[in-house]
């Protein structure tokens, strides 16, 4: 009753290909999440201030 072959689903996946996609998926909620914090902090910051005109004769 010992099978050696890694079980498949209904789809034809198996454990290693499903553990390869949630990671994957995990990997991309965390750029989103750093997307948004890096968003956020940049306006939090200060705006540089832009130069003065000045008249030269």
């Amino acid at each position: 009753m010992n099978d050696d072959k890694p079980r498949s689903t209904a789809c034809g996946c198996n454990a290693a290909m499903i553990e390869n996609h949630f990671r994957a998926a995990g990997v991309e909620f965390l750029k989103g999440l750093r997307l948004l914090i890096d968003t956020s902090i940049q306006e939090l910051e200060p705006k540089p201030k832009t130069g003065s005109k000045i008249t030269v004769e």
